[in-house]
C-alpha cells in the first residue's frame, strides 16, 4: 500500500513538473513577439497561460502538502531541498500577492470627501469645478482605474514565471534556460536580417521608425537588454560544459565532436556580444559591461581547481580579446560616436528631466501614489511647459514605481531587495562551506546576474513594462531565489 502511494505521488509530481515546464516555456517563448507593454489583446493570451500555470502550481503544492509525507522513504529525505526561512517565505508571499492587495487598495471606491482629502487629488476637484463639472459621489484611489486594472493584470504572468522557477526541479529549470537561449538565437537572426534588408524590411512588422537591430521588439534598447540578460546564461552553460561532472563524463563519449560543439558555443557567445554592441544601446552596453566582469570572474572561480594561475590569467586575457574582437566587428568608431560625451550628456539631461518631473509627481501623491499604470495620463501635469515630448513611460522604472504606487511600491521594492541580499549571503556562506562553486551555486549566481542586467538598465529605461523582459527577469530572479539543497545526512 505504501509503495502504491509513493508511485502515485511520484507520477503526479512528474506530470505536474512537466506541465509547469511546458506552460513556463510557452510564456517565455511567446512573450518576445508581443510588442510594447500592457496591451489588452496580447495580455489575454499571457493571462490564460498564467492562470493555467498558477492553477497547476497550486494544485501540485496542495497535493504535496496533503499526501507528500505518506510513505516517503529515508533516502529521499537525504537530498530534499532546504526550505526558505519563514521571514523570506512571508516576504515572497507579500510580493507574489501584490496584484491582489494593490488592486484592493487602488480600485475599491472611496467617498468623494475622503478621496479629495488625499495627497495630490484636490487639484482635480478644483480643475473640475473650474470647468463647471460636478464631482462623483465615489471614486477609487487610482486616477485611471482602467489603466490600473490592466497594469496589475500584466504583472500576473511575471509572478507566475517567478513561482515556476521556484517550483521546477533543476533539470527542467536548465531546459527552460535553453529555451531562452534558443529564443535569443532567433532574435539575433531576425535582427541581422532586418539590418541586411534595410529600413524598408517587412521584418520590422510595421514598427514606426524602426531601423537597425531591433528583433521582435519595438526598439533596439529592449533587444539589447534581452540579450544582456542571456549573457550570464551563456557563461553558465560554458562553465557546466567544461567543469561539471556530467560534462567530464560525457566528454569520453563525444570524442572529436566536443571541439566542434565548443567552437559553435563560442560563436554563439560572440554573436550575443556583437549584436548587443550593434544595437548601440548605451544603457544596455553599460549594464552588460557591469555584468560580464563578474560572469568572467565566476567562470575563473568555477574552473580554478582545473586551471593553473597562468591559465586563469590567459582566460581573463582571452575574455578581453573576445570583447575587443566583437567591438572591432561592429566598428569602434560607431560605438565611440554613440558614447560621445556631448551626445551622452544631452540624452542624460533629457532623461534626468523626466525623472525629476516624475519624482515631483511622486512627492505630490505621497504616500498612496497615483495608481498603477497611470503615468501616461498623470505625467503631463508635472511635465515642463516647454517640453515637446509625449511621454508614455518615465524612462526610469524606479521613479515611475514611486510615483504610481507610493509607499506600497517602496515596500515592494524593499521586500525584493531584502530577498536578494539574504540569498546572496546564503550563497556566499554555501561557497565558503563547500570551498568550490558547485553547479547549484553557479546556477543561482549566473541567473541572478541575468536579472541584475535588467535592474541596472531599468534606471534609464522602461524595461519592466515590456512583457518579454519582465517575464525573463522574473524567471531568472526566481531561479536565483531557489532554496539551496539541504546538507546530506545519513538515514
Amino acid at each position: 500500500m505504501a509503495s502504491s502511494t509513493r508511485n502515485i505521488r511520484s507520477n503526479t509530481n512528474q506530470a505536474s513538473h512537466w506541465l509547469v515546464f511546458f506552460l513556463a516555456c510557452a510564456l517565455l517563448g511567446l512573450a518576445p513577439i508581443l510588442r510594447g507593454g500592457n496591451r489588452q489583446i496580447a495580455l489575454v493570451g499571457l493571462l490564460l497561460l498564467s492562470a493555467l500555470l498558477l492553477a497547476v502550481l497550486l494544485g501540485s503544492v496542495s497535493f504535496d502538502r496533503l499526501f507528500g509525507s505518506a510513505g516517503k522513504p529515508a533516502e529521499r529525505r537525504e537530498t530534499r531541498r532546504a526550505g526558505m526561512p519563514l521571514w523570506s517565505a512571508l516576504l515572497l508571499l507579500f510580493v507574489a500577492s501584490s496584484p491582489l492587495w494593490l488592486g484592493f487598495l487602488q480600485l475599491v471606491p472611496l467617498s468623494a470627501g475622503s478621496w479629495g482629502g488625499l495627497a495630490g487629488r484636490g487639484w482635480y476637484f478644483d480643475a473640475l469645478a473650474a470647468a463647471g463639472g460636478s464631482a462623483p459621489q465615489e471614486l477609487p484611489l487610482s486616477l485611471n482605474p482602467d489603466a490600473t486594472l490592466t497594469a496589475l493584470l500584466s504583472g500576473i504572468p511575471a509572478l507566475a514565471a517567478l513561482l515556476a522557477a521556484l517550483f521546477l526541479p533543476r533539470s527542467l529549470v536548465e531546459k527552460c534556460l535553453v529555451v531562452l537561449l534558443v529564443v535569443g538565437a532567433f532574435e539575433m537572426l531576425l535582427a541581422v536580417l532586418q539590418f541586411w534588408m534595410g529600413a524598408s524590411s517587412p521584418l520590422y512588422f510595421g514598427a514606426d521608425s524602426a531601423t537597425g537591430f531591433v528583433g521582435s521588439f519595438a526598439n533596439r534598447n529592449h533587444l539589447a537588454d534581452f540579450l544582456a540578460m542571456l549573457m550570464p546564461l551563456w557563461f553558465y552553460r560554458l562553465a557546466e560544459g567544461t567543469g561539471g561532472r556530467a560534462a567530464r563524463a560525457a566528454a569520453h563519449h563525444r570524442g572529436t565532436q566536443l571541439g566542434g560543439a565548443g567552437a559553435l558555443w563560442l560563436f554563439f557567445g560572440f554573436a550575443l556580444l556583437v549584436i548587443t554592441l550593434a544595437t548601440l544601446s548605451r544603457g544596455a552596453l553599460l549594464s552588460a559591461a557591469l555584468v560580464l566582469l563578474p560572469c568572467t570572474l565566476l567562470l575563473i572561480v568555477k574552473l580554478k581547481s582545473k586551471l593553473s594561475r597562468k591559465q586563469q590569467t590567459l582566460l581573463a586575457v582571452a575574455a578581453a580579446v573576445f570583447a575587443l574582437l566583437a567591438l572591432a566587428a561592429v566598428g569602434a568608431e560607431r560605438v565611440g560616436q554613440r558614447l560621445d560625451t556631448a551626445t551622452v550628456q544631452l540624452d542624460a539631461q533629457t532623461r534626468n528631466n523626466f525623472t525629476a518631473a516624475t519624482l515631483d509627481g511622486a512627492r505630490a501623491f505621497w504616500p498612496w501614489g497615483s495608481g498603477a499604470g497611470t503615468f501616461e495620463s498623470v505625467f503631463p501635469r508635472f511635465q515642463a511647459a516647454d517640453s515637446l515630448f509625449y511621454i508614455e513611460y518615465a524612462h526610469n522604472d524606479y521613479a515611475q514605481l514611486l510615483m504610481e504606487l507610493g509607499l506600497p511600491g517602496l515596500l515592494l521594492a524593499l521586500a525584493v531587495a531584502a530577498l536578494v541580499v539574504a540569498q546572496l549571503v546564503r550563497l556566499v556562506r554555501a561557497y565558503r562551506a563547500e570551498r568550490r562553486l558547485s553547479g547549484e551555486l553557479a546556477l543561482r549566481a549566473y541567473c541572478g546576474l541575468g536579472a541584475l542586467a535588467l535592474l541596472l538598465h531599468s534606471t534609464v529605461e522602461f524595461n519592466m513594462h515590456i512583457p518579454a523582459l519582465a517575464l525573463t527577469a522574473a524567471f531568472l530572479l526566481g531561479v536565483y531565489l531557489r532554496p539551496l539543497e539541504a546538507p546530506r545526512t545519513k538515514a
